[in-house]
């Protein structure tokens, strides 16, 4: 896939008709085994994709598995992060909020197509993407928000942090972040009823009905190169203004204030309100008897 767009940003962007992981594909990139021949390193803003990722991960090593050429699986080199500014537990969140970016205006276009020559549809339902804490994207209406429900899922991060470089000490992480944004599955296609894509959501694709063709090849790319560029823009952000960074995040967040049930690791249940992030991303959630939570690892459930 030719990519334009995206290419003219990113210092390096290699497509792959097919992949078993993105993630894993990059990762051999960085950091070759033993033996092989000295290939220069992949710099920082290298993007690695595909739209037909055979044997693909998710958080807490769940498989993700989706019909060729209705998704992208996207994987972003990121250097130095860290080294001022947000901590690694950031990334996930800003990723979310720079995938938000790409995403909504997806949306956006297709509420105003859908307005009438007196600017009043009942079709152009405004719908909005936001980030479900820790690392998913979704996009809920109207209904969705009265019921406290983050709508459904389109698109899952996984980051992967790099063991540290010789001689790069107090240089921040390497950090691979992976995506998987469900671009044109259609509705009865969809892995669970939790899911969505921009096709089944009724989000504005241009047109295409398959990533295999001229107009899923345009989709991708737009999706591609607003999302990469919004990421790095981000994460100069972290270590320039972090305030700033944190705002941002929060902004975009569909879990803050709301009412929650929180699965921890050891599978205990512990319901509450989710209130802020605390200074390393984790999520710090008000408890009903008084007190609060610090949720740094496990599955955040959205209360209706």
């Amino acid at each position: 896939m030719e990519l334009p767009r995206t290419r003219a940003l990113l210092p390096e962007v290699i497509w792959r008709d097919s992949s078993p992981s993105t993630n894993a594909e990059l990762r051999e990139l960085v950091a070759p085994r033993q033996g092989d021949a000295p290939v220069p390193a992949p710099p920082h803003g290298t993007l690695l994709a595909t739209s037909d990722q055979t044997a693909g991960r998710g958080r807490l090593d769940r498989g993700w598995v989706t019909p060729p050429d209705t998704s992208i699986a996207a994987s972003l080199l990121v250097r130095g992060f860290g080294a001022t500014g947000l901590g690694a537990g950031w990334l996930p969140l800003l990723a979310g909020s720079a995938i938000v970016t790409a995403l909504q205006s997806h949306f956006t276009a297709a509420a105003a197509n859908a307005l009438g020559p007196d600017g009043d549809s009942d079709s152009a339902e405004a719908k909005r993407v936001g980030v479900k804490w820790p690392n998913d994207v979704h996009v809920r209406d109207e209904h969705d928000a009265i019921a406290g429900s983050p709508g459904k899922k389109l698109c899952g991060i996984l980051c992967e942090l790099l063991p540290g470089e010789p001689g790069a000490a107090n240089a921040g992480h390497t950090i691979i972040v992976g995506t998987g944004i469900n671009l044109l599955i259609p509705e009865w296609e969809l892995p669970t009823d939790r899911a969505t894509s921009l096709l089944a959501a009724g989000a504005d694709t241009g047109g295409a009905e398959t990533l295999a063709e001229p107009a899923g090849h345009d989709l991708v790319d737009r999706v591609l190169a607003d999302y990469s560029a919004e990421l790095l823009r981000l994460v100069r952000l972290a270590a320039d203004d972090p305030d700033a960074a944190r705002a941002r995040v929060a902004r975009h967040s569909l879990t803050l204030g709301t009412e929650v049930r929180v699965h921890l690791p050891g599978g205990q249940i512990v319901d509450g309100r989710a209130r802020a992030l605390a200074a390393d991303g984790s999520l710090i959630v008000d408890l009903p008897t008084g007190g609060e939570l610090t949720v740094s690892a496990g599955d955040v459930e959205h209360l209706r």
